[in-house]
């Protein structure tokens, strides 16, 4: 079975559809010469969801940016437009989603001038804007409005215009009244997010959410459509919208509002039953290998695992090791951890990249190297317990069994080396006894180079999960 090679995180960009934009029409038929304003109203944007799917295990064909489909324009006859098509990010169960922050989108950038305008104190006073004088409001304001062909200069010089921005001013209340009172959990996470400028800044930081973040532990239920993560823009209102009473043809309809826009970190912690935790080269890998019949890489050198590998450890009836194709009557999913050294909890050698993963393993296993020199095993396992709690108070507790790998090399060399390899064996017995509690944590010696005792490790292994099961 190959070893599963994934990407444990994405910062991407959401994006809700902009509205759709309302149409200026009038009805028309026989013996109907000038018939009333007709124009539908634009259909919503869509919308980005975000589901945990169990039959992902990385995040490797997560795109780096999602965006809902745009609502269409309204048609005459009163025809609204067809809201777009919502976007649905689908990501492994174990992945916390992080909001980094509003990103302001084009559509709201260019209007948002005209409606700082249109609550200010000085649109009550008056509504001319001089296109030559205030380019860059009167672009704001076009930005907003759609007119009738050829009228766009008279409709802003006519008093009903002014009408027609107090509906709108309206209807902006309206909508943030909405807005507010609804529950937290029915609003989009963009909605709850602090606005940032600097995407680039708020990318690099990306393990700092801005107000909202959520762990996808379980996954999504199919009758739901995910998590909101940004909701579409508004579609825009038809011209019926604007009649007056003394003035029955407005010629004037509201463009689409603009969709939310958010950036987002995804961080997948690879789940697993038992996580293989040890520092580099102590043989977790080729441990893997054995148990599992993953072909994870192994190599002479450190650091040769840099991300997770995952294997499937599978077992007969008997509590032995079974083929990929022979009968199972139970399996369990096993991670090799990336090996960690002194201060990997201070981030030291990509130490948090490393120790994130082991959070999500509900049992550990501590594989050491019995063949440095004596005292080394037990050093190697205070720098494991020092460097996990330090990350996260309580993973030790984890901590169920210590395979003390490369034994073949002991004891080789006569009857005195082996009695030499014994005596190591049980001081290393007894400080894990010190340390973790008397005959709670096995010491397994092992040779996974030539596959010695390895079923003992696998028997031991489904005890531990069953255990922890009851």
């Amino acid at each position: 079975m190959p070893a599963r090679h994934f990407v444990d995180h994405v910062v991407m960009l959401v994006e809700g559809g902009c509205g759709g934009d309302g149409c200026v029409s009038f009805h028309r038929e026989k013996f109907v010469a000038f018939g009333p304003p007709a124009g539908g109203n634009g259909g919503a944007g869509g919308s980005v969801y975000i589901r945990a799917d169990p039959t992902l295990h990385s995040l490797a064909r997560t795109t780096r940016r999602a965006v809902a489909k745009d609502g269409l324009p309204g048609q005459g006859a009163w025809l609204h437009g067809k809201s777009g098509q919502d976007v649905t990010i689908h990501v492994p169960v174990g992945t916390t989603v992080r909001a980094l922050g509003r990103v302001t989108s084009t559509r709201e950038a260019a209007c948002s001038d005209y409606f700082s305008y249109l609550f200010s104190k000085r649109h009550k006073r008056s509504t001319e804007i001089d296109p030559e004088e205030e380019p860059e409001l009167s672009a704001s304001r076009s930005a907003v409005w759609r007119h009738f062909p050829r009228f766009e200069d008279d409709n802003y010089e006519r008093s009903h215009f002014f009408a027609a921005e107090e509906k709108l001013k309206s209807e902006l209340r309206a909508q943030r009244r909405i807005a507010k009172s609804m529950p937290h959990a029915e609003r989009s996470a963009a909605s709850l997010t602090q606005r940032i400028d600097d995407v680039t800044r708020a990318s690099e930081h990306w393990q700092q959410d801005a107000g909202w973040s959520v762990d996808l532990a379980r996954a999504t239920p199919p009758d739901s459509p995910g998590i909101l993560l940004a909701s579409g823009g508004n579609g825009g209102l038809g011209n019926p919208h604007f009649a007056l009473e003394k003035y029955r043809s407005p010629k004037v309809a509201l463009r689409g509002g603009a969709g939310e826009s958010l950036l987002v970190s995804l961080e997948y912690k690879q789940p697993s039953d038992i996580g293989l935790v040890g520092l580099p080269n102590a043989g977790k890998s080729t441990l893997l290998r054995c148990l599992s019949r993953a072909d994870a890489q192994v190599g002479s050198w450190s650091f040769t695992t840099l991300r997770p590998n995952l294997g499937v450890l599978r077992m007969n009836d008997d509590g032995q090791l079974t083929d990929r194709d022979a009968p199972e009557t139970s399996r369990l999913i096993l991670a090799d951890m990336p090996g960690l050294i002194a201060d990997a909890s201070q981030n030291k050698g990509l130490g948090h990249d490393f120790l994130r993963h082991i959070e999500r393993c509900g049992m550990l296993v501590y594989v050491v190297d019995l063949s440095g020199p004596p005292g080394s095993p037990t050093e190697a396992i205070l720098t494991l317990n020092r460097e996990l709690d330090a990350y996260r108070p309580g993973l030790t507790d984890r901590v169920g069994l210590v395979v003390a790998n490369k034994a073949d090399l002991l004891g080789a060399e006569g009857p005195e080396a082996a009695a030499d390899a014994q005596a190591m064996l049980a001081r290393l017995r007894s400080d894990v006894d010190m340390l973790f509690g008397y005959g709670r944590v096995p010491v397994v010696p092992v040779s996974a180079k030539h596959k010695q005792n390895v079923h003992t490790v696998a028997a031991h292994l489904q005890r531990l999960v069953r255990t922890a099961d009851e």
